[in-house]
């Protein structure tokens, strides 16, 4: 629970949400970083308190489903966090997920570091297959729209 309110306070000056919806985000990163898997029902294993799995799976759903995430906010969030040093160095990745029948191609812009790329912006390619010059064109202006005034080699 220490490793939860410390981490609750680091990302509290980053975002303007109340304490248990900081609470939240806290206990679902370190549920991250202990089963390393985005799958609800193992991340929900991960969690810590009295409740029941069953009921860590049930916050998790109501979580996605009803809170709107500002993914702009994040993204700055985690690049102030990182204070990663300029010139910084950008991934551009195509990646497609199967779930059921449904096939989602996402576009991703990442910042590198340590080998390591973190998505900071993404677009859902309505189509298979490759990107094409307008759509990463567009991506990469939205990265720009958050964090233009960096040096990137």
């Amino acid at each position: 629970m220490e490793a939860i309110i410390l981490l609750r306070e680091v990302i509290r000056p980053h975002l303007g949400w109340h304490g248990a919806r900081l609470t939240f985000v806290a206990t679902f990163l370190i549920s991250l970083f202990r089963v390393k898997t985005v799958n609800l029902s193992e991340l929900a294993v991960g969690f810590i308190g009295k409740a029941s799995t069953e009921s860590h799976y049930k916050r998790l759903q109501r979580f996605f489903r009803d809170f709107e995430v500002d993914y702009s906010e994040i993204a700055k969030t985690v690049v102030r966090l990182m204070q990663i040093p300029e010139p910084w160095v950008l991934s551009c990745d195509r990646t497609e997920w199967q779930y059921g029948e449904t096939t989602f191609n996402i576009l991703m812009l990442g910042l590198v570091h340590q080998g390591v790329a973190m998505p900071l912006v993404w677009t859902m390619l309505n189509k298979e297959g490759n990107s094409n010059t307008l759509e990463r064109s567009e991506l990469f202006n939205r990265f720009l729209v958050l964090f233009g005034d960096r040096k990137i080699d």
